[in-house]
């Protein structure tokens, strides 16, 4: 996210990640009112709104996971940069000790390797940020497989054809049940 001059990043990072909440709380709300309305559905009513807690439940957890990975970015913005100024304080020493000081590197040593550990740790942020980033398009293809199941249902309940959309709906369970449980789903259109 890149600022306009004038305007610190802060002031946009908290922009977006209000807009995020809201967007968590509305996504919230959303699977709310579908719930209590599943409560009253019947027939291919129950697998719209199973759907639509589906979606409203994806929308939740894409807000809540980009918080997530902004708040993980930017700590890992801030340890590497302060392990840098560390690092480069550590070498400034160092220099500025062999060339006029006694050749007492006590200090130098000591802010460089407190550069090198802020780093690693810095490192070990990246790595849990790229985590949260796997686990999210994980996420996001067992839910992409859930939903594919779910608009199976709701087009096989609006087959017109009982015999038909009994047939259907067996070809449905069949796949469903000799899937690996591993498996994403993919069942085959009616």
């Amino acid at each position: 996210m890149t600022s306009l001059p004038g305007l610190p990043n802060a002031f946009f990072d908290a922009q977006f990640r209000a807009r995020l909440n809201k967007q968590a709380d509305e996504a919230t709300q959303k699977t709310d009112d579908y719930a209590q309305k599943l409560e009253s559905a019947s027939g291919p009513d129950m697998f719209k709104y199973l759907l639509l807690i589906n979606v409203a439940a994806i929308d939740k957890y894409v807000a809540q996971t980009r918080i997530q990975a902004q708040i993980s970015f930017q700590l890992c913005k801030r340890v590497a940069l302060w392990s840098f100024v560390l690092i480069a304080a550590g070498v400034a020493l160092a220099i500025y000790s062999t060339m006029w000081g006694d050749r007492q590197l006590g200090a130098a040593e000591l802010s460089a390797l407190a550069g090198i550990i802020t780093q690693f740790i810095a490192a070990v942020f990246f790595y849990l940020y790229n985590r949260t980033l796997q686990q999210f398009n994980l996420f996001g293809e067992k839910v992409s497989g859930a939903e594919r199941v779910a608009i199976s249902l709701l087009a096989n309940a609006a087959i017109g054809d009982e015999g038909k959309r009994d047939a259907s709906t067996a070809e449905l369970i069949k796949a469903l049940l000799s899937m690996p449980a591993s498996a994403p789903p993919t069942v085959p259109t009616p």
